[in-house]
C-alpha cells in the first residue's frame, strides 16, 4: 500500500492523482446537491465540422461531448489517464525520468480518449432522451450576433447551468442577439434545433 501511494504522488503522476481528487470531490458535492450534472456543458463550444471546426469536430464526436454531460466524459478521462500513469511508468519508467514520462502522455491520451468514448457511447441515447424533454418548446434566447438558416445558437436557462444548442431559423426568418426563440422542431442527425421567434 505505501508503495501505491508513493507512486500516486510521486511528480510524474502526481497531475493525473490530483485530477483525480478533483473530480472525486466534485462527485461527492454533487451526490451532496451541492454541485450541477452540467457544471461544464455551458464551457463547451460549438464544434462544427462545416463551419470550421473540422480540427476538433472529430474529437468532440468521440468523445461524446454535447451528447452526454461534459463532467461524466472528464470524470472517465480522468480516471483512464491516471491509470495509465501509473501502470505505464511503473513498467516503462520505473527510474521516474521526466522526459520518458512526457513522451508517455501521447499514448496515454489516446487510450483514455478511445476508452473514455466507447463508455459514454451508450449513455448518449439516455441523456438524448432526456434532453429532449427538457428542451422542446421551451424559450431561449439568441447569443450569437444571429440566428438564420445557416447558422446561430440559443441558450435556454436550467435549474443549473444553461443549455447552449445549435439553432436555426427557416422560411428566412432572422433572430437578432438577445432575442427570445421558441424551439418547435429538432434535427438530430445535425444535432440542431429550429426555432421561430417568441411572442409572448
Amino acid at each position: 500500500m505505501q508503495a501505491f501511494i508513493s507512486a500516486c504522488f510521486s511528480p510524474i503522476n502526481l497531475p493525473f492523482t490530483a485530477l483525480l481528487i478533483l473530480v472525486m470531490l466534485y462527485w461527492g458535492t454533487l451526490i451532496m446537491g451541492a454541485a450541477d450534472l452540467e457544471l461544464l456543458d455551458s464551457l463547451i463550444p460549438d464544434i462544427d465540422a462545416d463551419e470550421g471546426g473540422c480540427l476538433l469536430a472529430p474529437l468532440f464526436q468521440l468523445l461524446n461531448l454535447g451528447e452526454v454531460p461534459a463532467m461524466i466524459t472528464v470524470s472517465f478521462l480522468s480516471l483512464f489517464g491516471w491509470w495509465f500513469s501509473l501502470e505505464a511508468n511503473h513498467y516503462l519508467n520505473p527510474a521516474g525520468n521526466a522526459v520518458i514520462a512526457l513522451v508517455l502522455l501521447i499514448p496515454n491520451f489516446i487510450f483514455s480518449v478511445v476508452a473514455a468514448g466507447l463508455l459514454t457511447r451508450p449513455m448518449r441515447r439516455f441523456f438524448k432522451a432526456e434532453t429532449h424533454e427538457k428542451i422542446m418548446y421551451r424559450v431561449g434566447v439568441v447569443i450569437t450576433s444571429e440566428v438564420n438558416a445557416d447558422f446561430g445558437q440559443i441558450e435556454i436557462a436550467t435549474g443549473g447551468a444553461p443549455i447552449t444548442l445549435n439553432a436555426r431559423a427557416r422560411d428566412g426568418l432572422v433572430l437578432e442577439k438577445g432575442e427570445p426563440a421558441l424551439i418547435y422542431d429538432e434535427d438530430p442527425e445535425k444535432g440542431i434545433y429550429y426555432v421561430e421567434r417568441f411572442k409572448a
